[in-house]
């Protein structure tokens, strides 16, 4: 799921990396010069969108969201034809497919799509990839600054003592939230039964106390800032956060590793729906994927971009997880009305 990097985020080596050879489709529908795009905050650079509206003279419109029930929320109530391009995490595709939202891709609008490695095609939520292509993988690690904290720290479970009151910023995500409280316990990250809605209502009662702040956007600030010592980030964030504060540790739980990914998809109802093919392509490009990278230095599945990126990217066992990682790593899916008793113990206990 779900980030080496300078955090000089502006340099003409970057503009460069980013807005080069893009190989977008310009094509735009009814002449149209825009293209509406709904996703993370922080997660596509501007870099990235200034390349491609120069390349292709195509005006992108970026919503962004924290969380993916805040992005639930915009993508349901909006008109049809409000957005072109959604990227959101991947078990929302088979909710979108289901209810008319995201049209199967048309491939030969997506010549980049070729760069994608095939270890990271055919996932449970989309087998075929008919709807949908990854854009960076997510994973969740425990970040402790070892200046302040030198306890030993191996898991979920380490989290939850009383000494650690208001000391750990945390993922504004329920679904991933609940994942690591499951695994926890011992149980299927996508287990929603009694035992494992009973055991994860006890972990969460012992671990939000210790949590000062949910941010699902920027973690990384509380640990720069030295507001929180630990956090449950995603591995992007904890990796620029140790960039500025050498001290901070990142670890990958024990008990089982949050690995999310988040897919990109084309709405059936787009009003500029080729400008969306064009943005999409345009991620899919080695360069441009790598440069995203750079910046914010996600688990990449892009191929090409694999290339530009070179051994200190993937010698890195936070971008590039080892075997025994991957081994105990969960994938999120699709778990229908089920996914309401999740949120409703989330609202309980987080308020």
């Amino acid at each position: 799921m779900k980030k080496k990097m300078s955090l000089v985020l502006v340099t003409s080596l970057m503009i460069t990396m980013i807005t080069g050879c893009g190989g977008a489709n310009t094509a735009s529908t009814g002449g149209s010069k825009e293209v509406n795009v709904i996703c993370w905050s922080e997660y596509v650079p501007e870099e990235t969108v200034a390349g491609f509206e120069e390349e292709t003279g195509i005006k992108v419109n970026m919503t962004t969201f924290n969380s993916p029930d805040e992005m639930l929320a915009k993508v349901q109530t909006s008109q049809a034809g409000t957005y072109d391009f959604i990227l959101c995490p991947e078990n929302y595709t088979p909710i979108f497919k289901e209810q008319g939202i995201i049209e199967p891709l048309d491939k030969s609008k997506l010549p980049n799509a070729a760069n994608i490695a095939d270890g990271y095609l055919g996932r449970e939520n989309d087998p075929e990839n008919e709807y949908s292509l990854p854009y960076m993988f997510a994973g969740v690690c425990i970040a402790v600054d070892r200046d302040v904290i030198t306890d030993e720290i191996k898991g979920y479970k380490d989290l939850i003592k009383p000494e650690y009151a208001d000391t750990m910023i945390a993922i504004e995500d329920s679904r991933a939230m609940y994942a690591m409280a499951a695994m926890a316990g011992g149980f299927d990250a996508n287990d929603t039964s009694e035992e494992a809605l009973e055991y994860v209502e006890g972990y969460w009662s012992g671990l939000f106390p210790n949590i000062h702040a949910f941010d699902g956007a920027s973690p990384k600030t509380f640990m720069i800032n030295k507001e929180c010592p630990l956090g449950l980030m995603y591995i992007a964030e904890a990796l620029l956060a140790q960039k500025e504060v050498p001290s901070i540790e990142c670890i990958y739980p024990e008990e089982g590793v949050y690995l999310g990914a988040d897919a990109m998809m084309i709405t059936v109802d787009g009003a500029n729906k080729d400008n969306g093919y064009a943005f999409f392509n345009y991620i899919l490009d080695g360069n441009v994927s790598a440069g995203i990278t750079k910046i914010f230095p996600y688990i990449n599945p892009n191929a090409k971009a694999l290339e530009v990126l070179g051994t200190e990217y993937q010698e890195n066992i936070l971008t590039n997880p080892p075997a025994d990682v991957l081994d105990r790593a969960c994938t999120l899916i699709d778990i229908g009305d089920e996914q309401s008793k999740i949120v409703d113990l989330w609202t309980k206990l987080k308020g």
